[in-house]
């Protein structure tokens, strides 16, 4: 599952894949999906949203987070920019 693959580091910011993860990899529309729905839950409205769609392939990182270089082999069908 998604929630289990990727780890969010809300204090820094930062999005991992779990070295102990699946090994699937996840469009990037599922990893939009996964994390609207987990800021959403009213224990993460205190963050900010650390991405937005701009079409169901192409997503953009905002508010200063980051995707480590290992998670982004996880991602298939679209991009995620980092801004």
């Amino acid at each position: 599952m998604i929630k289990d693959d990727f780890k969010i580091d809300f204090k820094n910011k930062k999005i991992s894949y779990n070295p102990k993860g699946s090994g699937e990899a996840y469009t990037v529309n599922a990893l939009y999906s996964y994390l609207q729905n987990l800021f959403a839950r009213a224990q993460n409205m205190k963050y900010q949203i650390p991405i937005m769609a701009t079409s169901k392939t192409e997503c953009f990182l905002i508010n200063g987070w980051t995707i480590d270089e290992n998670a982004r082999k996880y991602l298939k069908e679209g991009f995620l920019v980092s801004k």
